[in-house]
């Protein structure tokens, strides 16, 4: 028996596809190992179908390339796809297939003059010219085990393989469907295996393999591969001492990215080249003139506040506040407001403006309410309530939220009697004390006699008595009004055939 952890290890270093979760995989070997495959036979060059006996007989075929990696299949079980018949079958055709394949030892041997692993990837890499989710699956999974392989030979291996594959697998990477991620992981775990190689030596071909890649923008433009490259690429002008040639090289992709996160990615990197070399000058005066990125000035702000340069960290942060809602960054000026209220905080002044506009801005932030709140005086306050409530008479969830938080429930019944919706009513009857449940309840059946009169088949009866039901049981006090409804509506609609449906229903619910 195979375990769960154990079973891609199997059968000589041929493997299972992704296709098959690792406890299907375990069942059909299972049912190999019990002879419950039968009668295999190839019916054409690839495709072999058998008899696979579990709880029935049933009849299984599967399309094999060369390597025994599954192409197509199917099975009569009602499972569906990739069933444990599937996977039994496979496992009986890899137990009489003789293993013709060359000795891995051979095959990694160099030919006079070439790269032992180019006909590897050759015999990897599939004609196709669109993988398919399971075919890119299939060959993200092979690709990763290929490199585990590799990886093992040492960093001289991943010299000479990694460039080889690198390109093939962003090729395929752009025509395949790899929802499954498999591809991806292949690629990132290449260019991590990459980072290894250049970590003690650093051949010629090698540094032009990393310049060829950073001057190709499908590496940039697909994943993330294109900065992976970058890093490595970057520490190595770091280590030598090549400042010029990362600076242009920084520069030149600056200047294709005029805005957006890639442009303040490249910024920074700029200004970290700067400060590498030991431009100190050079370096404050660049920082100086990219204020404007966000990232810059969060770093500025940061060094204020751990200077405890409050006054320059408010200067920033309101700066930064106009630069984004000219901009209409509307989420970095909400950033820079939170700082901006905790610096006002740390200082002892008033912060009363950006309180309230931090607390009312889309749904309540209580922590800046109360802030906002503590302003005025005891005094003072019952005016501002209600002066605030009428600045939000168009905003109905925002002054709910107020009025609930404040326990004003007299004024919050009200504002939902005169805005009735199933949402507010279920959003805030829970907060209502006792001695509010009657009008609560009579909210409630407002609007279910609404949504009754409107609903036109079986499921919409069903859910909103339902509905009804639930209610019933949460406010038990209120039983006698919910039965009278229930009678009520039976009664006007006993008058109309067209609504048996309800009637059936309102029995079947139990009023």
């Amino acid at each position: 028996h195979v375990s769960t952890t154990s079973w891609k290890q199997t059968m000589s270093g041929i493997y299972l596809p992704r296709l098959f979760p690792p406890h299907i995989a375990e069942r059909g070997l299972l049912y190999f190992q019990q002879s419950k495959v039968r009668n295999v036979c190839k019916t054409s060059s690839g495709r072999y179908r058998a008899e696979v006996c579990g709880s029935e007989n049933y009849s299984v075929w599967l399309k094999l390339d060369s390597d025994l990696y599954i192409k197509d299949g199917g099975c009569d079980c009602p499972y569906g796809w990739a069933c444990k018949h599937m996977a039994a079958l496979w496992y009986a055709v890899r137990a009489q297939t003789p293993d013709e394949r060359p000795d891995e030892s051979d095959a990694q041997q160099p030919k006079k003059g070439g790269n032992p692993y180019r006909q590897q990837l050759s015999r990897i890499f599939s004609r196709t010219r669109y993988y398919d989710y399971y075919e890119a699956a299939d060959l993200g999974f092979r690709l990763q085990n290929w490199l585990e392989d590799v990886a093992q030979e040492g960093p001289a291996a991943l010299q000479q393989a990694l460039p080889l594959l690198i390109p093939r697998l962003q090729d395929a990477f752009e025509k395949a469907d790899d929802s499954n991620g498999m591809l991806g992981d292949a690629m990132y775990m290449a260019i991590d295996l990459l980072e290894e190689a250049v970590m003690e030596n650093i051949p010629k071909r090698l540094i032009n393999f990393l310049d060829k890649c950073l001057d190709d923008s499908r590496y940039f433009d697909f994943s993330e591969a294109g900065n992976k490259i970058y890093q490595i690429r970057a520490r190595i002008w770091r280590l030598r001492g090549e400042w010029q040639a990362w600076q242009d090289y920084v520069a030149k992709r600056l200047a294709v990215t005029k805005s957006g996160w890639e442009h303040e990615f490249w910024a920074i990197e700029g200004w970290q080249v700067l400060q590498a070399k030991g431009d100190t000058a050079a370096a404050q005066d660049y920082f100086r003139r990219h204020l404007h990125l966000p990232k810059f000035r969060q770093i500025a702000v940061e060094q204020a506040v751990g200077q405890q340069d409050w006054t320059e960290a408010e200067r920033l942060l309101r700066e930064g506040i106009s630069i984004a809602e000219d901009e209409g960054t509307l989420g970095t000026a909400h950033k820079w407001k939170l700082q901006l209220f905790d610096v006002l905080k740390e200082t002892g002044k008033n912060v009363r403006e950006i309180a309230a506009d931090l607390a009312f801005s889309t749904s309540l932030s209580l922590p800046h309410y109360e802030a906002w709140k503590a302003t005025f005086s005891a005094a003072e306050w019952p005016h501002e309530f209600n002066r605030l409530l009428a600045r939000l008479s168009g905003q109905y969830s925002l002054r709910a939220e107020i009025l609930e938080h404040e326990q004003e429930f007299d004024r919050l019944l009200a504002l939902l009697q005169q805005h009735l919706s199933l949402y507010m009513i279920e959003r805030f009857a829970p907060s209502f004390p006792e001695p509010y449940h009657d009008q609560i309840v009579a909210c409630y059946l407002k609007i279910f006699a609404v949504e009754i009169d409107e609903a036109s088949n079986r499921k919409q009866y069903r859910q909103l008595l339902n509905q009804l039901k639930t209610l019933r049981r949460q406010y038990s006090a209120q039983r006698q009004a919910m039965e009278d409804f229930a009678d009520e509506i039976r009664e006007r609609y006993s008058e109309k055939p067209r609504r048996p449906a309800l009637l059936e229903e309102l029995d079947r619910a139990g009023f």
